[in-house]
């Protein structure tokens, strides 16, 4: 299909299944137009020949021993008349399903499902809908055992949780446990069934005879609405008394049932289930293929073509979804489980149109792997015309103090400072910074230019700082009543640390080879600074314990973010007061502290032939060695292989400059100090990022789950003297 700009996108959402047999098949096209030469939505008080032939089909085609299907417009309907069954033939009202089932949103199906949308309106029944774990025996036994259950309604594979893959004892077990307990079992098939797990019904699978089915969504052909709840003899045995009690307008409509009975058809047949199989066992082995390339696709849920791809975390899911639609390819993330992308092609697809997929999903591998970075640091707020017409007059003025004029100007960068690309008339380039007002003094920007020389000087590769043409480091352009310093560097081509171009070789061992150079990169800068005399007038802020964990650490107030809950903001003022006392006692020495960069973060290395080169000194100031160790790992720490990577920077580090194991056990301390300083800047700077809210919720979930192990190290005295302080505060 295509949007609106005309990007061609590969459909592997298919609405949830509706589309399992394409997008406007040009076979039931054709029988809903020659349908309508005699039919029309007809009467629901007529029986009518599609009516019939459909139902019979279904009762035909569907496990265990169905004897009615009641006929209605989408799934949420059929799970309702599916409950109603369910009540009449046992008696009983209560209903159990999984914790995080979906079963559509109207009353019943609603308070089946989630509890969240159907508490929002105020039509949950939690003394009438028992929720359970998924694939937990005991749990549905306990559930059971109260006698009281009039039904168990399960998706065969939950997909709004993700598909995960039910236990090979499991749907079995629950229908062992209903039959012992006189409970019905109802088997949701909305999405799972006809074909598209390679057998026409999910349930077929584990050779389970439920005693309602209910499909939909698929059996519309993607063209009519259609869906049914195939009824036991026990479950339907109401039609016969009250065959009113269930009625509907538009269920069952004739021109639907036509369409709707050719679906059945196709799906049943042995040579399209073969397909699927075949299919998907060739997508299979490229995804397996795929993950050990890019260790962040975790697992593989499938059955069939129900297929679920696991990220490592949500926000990779997310970012995936974005990656897949910028590379061809329209899937979604699961509403409950949002680190697995639902992954669902359709039941015609060939060997060609797999390999598409495969190619499409690499390209959007590696393009998540490029861009990650950028969209969680997209601003949300982006200046308006007025503003930027401003700023680029500021840098064209100030270019004139270098005698380039005429410059082609592009922005790479605009957060604290605003970044040029400058290219000149006879094609050199240049980078050219607009230093933000108000956040370095001048002497603290001639300090960082200055450090930059002497490392430039010393073989490093930093860009080269360009004088202009009185000699000055840092000139002042003025545009109105607006004043900026601007300084010009060489520009150095490349590509960012995080872009591994095709990644032949598998993320894992690429980014382990870039994480040994870095920590060999580090340990050099660290020797040359120990070693460098800095002027006399030399000034820079200082990462030290009050820099990273005083009153106003120099990253914002941790402990203020307003994602924090009263409880969670005392616990990471108790991880401030230990990390502060670790930090004094730690000490400053010649060999632990000094001049660091303080932010080896991806967008401030750039990879090209010649090796690393180190951007971007804007934050560089006195600080420990292990923080700009940590500042470097820590944009990795959810990484699988995180361990390896670690291993792999201290190698590169060894190799250059002594480094203990008594100082390795110290990192972990300051990845914790590195998180809350970015949870600091979320709070200080957040609301100028579009996705500050859930980078805050993933490093409070992180810091929260490691602070009572900090806390654990502590004897019982200094635990009580740290919840006092919090306490007084």
């Amino acid at each position: 299909m295509w949007d609106v700009d005309g990007r061609e996108l590969l459909d592997l959402h298919l609405n949830g299944g509706t589309f399992s047999l394409g997008h406007r098949n040009p076979e039931l096209c054709r029988i809903l137009a020659e349908g309508l030469a005699d039919w029309d939505v007809g009467n629901h008080h007529f029986g009518s020949e599609p009516k019939a032939a459909l139902a019979k089909a279904l009762v035909d085609a569907s496990p265990g021993d169905m004897q009615y299907a009641v006929l209605t417009c989408g799934g949420s309907e059929a799970v309702e008349v599916a409950i109603k069954s369910a009540r009449w033939a046992t008696g009983r009202r209560r209903i159990v399903s999984i914790d995080a089932g979906f079963h559509g949103r109207t009353g019943l199906s609603g308070a089946a499902g989630n509890d969240e949308v159907a508490q929002f309106f105020l039509s949950d029944r939690p003394d009438e809908f028992i929720k359970v774990p998924f694939n937990d025996l005991d749990a549905m036994r306990a559930a059971l055992r109260s006698g009281d259950i009039a039904a168990v309604l399960l998706e065969t594979i939950p997909a709004t949780c993700g598909f995960p893959v039910p236990d090979d004892d499991y749907l079995p077990g629950v229908k062992a446990l209903c039959e012992e307990y006189g409970a019905l079992y109802i088997a949701d098939e909305v999405q799972t069934g006809l074909g598209r797990t390679g057998r026409l019904w999910g349930v077929d699978n584990w050779d389970v005879k439920p005693d309602i089915l209910i499909t939909g969504k698929g059996l519309s052909g993607g063209l009519y609405p259609v869906s049914a709840a195939v009824l036991s003899g026990r479950a339907g045995a109401w039609l016969e008394d009250n065959g009113w009690g269930h009625v509907s307008t538009f269920g069952g409509s004739d021109l639907g049932c036509l369409l709707a009975l050719r679906v059945l058809e196709i799906c049943s047949d042995p040579a399209m289930l073969a397909n699927v199989n075949e299919q998907a066992a060739y997508l299979y082995s490229g995804l397996r293929a795929l993950a050990g390339r890019f260790p962040f696709l975790v697992d593989i849920r499938h059955k069939g073509l129900v297929m679920g791809l696991q990220f490592s975390d949500r926000s990779t899911g997310l970012g995936m979804m974005r990656a897949l639609y910028e590379n061809g390819i329209w899937a979604i993330i699961a509403g409950f489980d949002e680190s697995v992308v639902q992954f669902k092609p359709g039941l015609l697809v060939d060997r060609e149109y797999c390999d598409e997929v495969l190619q499409r999903l690499e390209n959007a591998f590696v393009w998540y792997l490029h861009a990650m970075n950028d969209i969680l640091g997209t601003a949300k707020d982006i200046p308006d015309e007025a503003q930027l017409d401003t700023i680029v007059e500021i840098a064209t003025t100030a270019l004139q103090s270098w005698q380039i004029n005429d410059a082609d100007l592009e922005i790479v960068k605009h957060r604290e400072n605003t970044v040029f690309k400058a290219t000149a008339r006879e094609g050199r380039c240049y980078a050219l910074r607009v230093h933000q007002a108000g956040l370095h003094g001048d002497k603290a920007i001639h300090s960082e230019l200055a450090w930059m020389q002497a490392l430039h000087k010393d073989g490093f590769r930093v860009p080269a700082v360009v004088p202009a043409e009185n000699g000055d480091l840092v000139v002042t352009a003025s545009v109105g009543d607006e004043n900026r310093r601007c300084s010009l560097l060489e520009w150095i081509d490349g590509s960012l640390f995080n872009d591994l171009g095709r990644v032949e070789h598998g993320v894992h061992t690429e980014l382990c080879d870039r994480y040994r150079q870095l920590g060999e990169l580090a340990a050099r800068l660290h020797i040359q600074a120990t070693a460098w005399q800095p002027p006399s007038d030399f000034e820079r802020h200082a990462w030290d314990e009050d820099g990273l964990l005083g009153d106003e650490p120099r990253m914002g107030r941790f402990w203020d973010h307003p994602d924090l809950t009263a409880q969670q903001r005392r616990e990471f003022l108790k991880a401030r007061i230990v990390l502060r006392g670790f930090l004094k006692k730690l000490g400053k020495t010649r060999d632990n502290y000094g001049l660091v960069h303080a932010d080896f973060l991806p967008d401030n290395i750039i990879v090209n032939e010649a090796g690393l080169t180190l951007i971007d000194f804007d934050d560089s100031g006195y600080g420990w060695h292990l923080y700009e160790m940590a500042t470097g790992l820590f944009p990795q720490i959810k990484q699988p292989f995180f361990d390896d990577l670690v291993a792999a920077y201290l190698k590169g580090y060894r190799s250059e400059r002594e480094f203990s194991d008594e100082e390795e056990e110290l990192i972990p301390a300051f990845l914790m100090i590195c998180g809350l300083n970015y949870l600091g800047w979320l709070q200080k700077r957040g609301a100028n990022l579009k996705y500050a809210d859930r980078l805050a919720a993933e490093i409070i979930s992180g810091l929260l789950e490691y602070i009572p192990q900090l806390m654990a190290e502590l004897s019982p005295l200094q635990r009580l003297g740290v919840n006092l302080a919090v306490r007084l505060r």
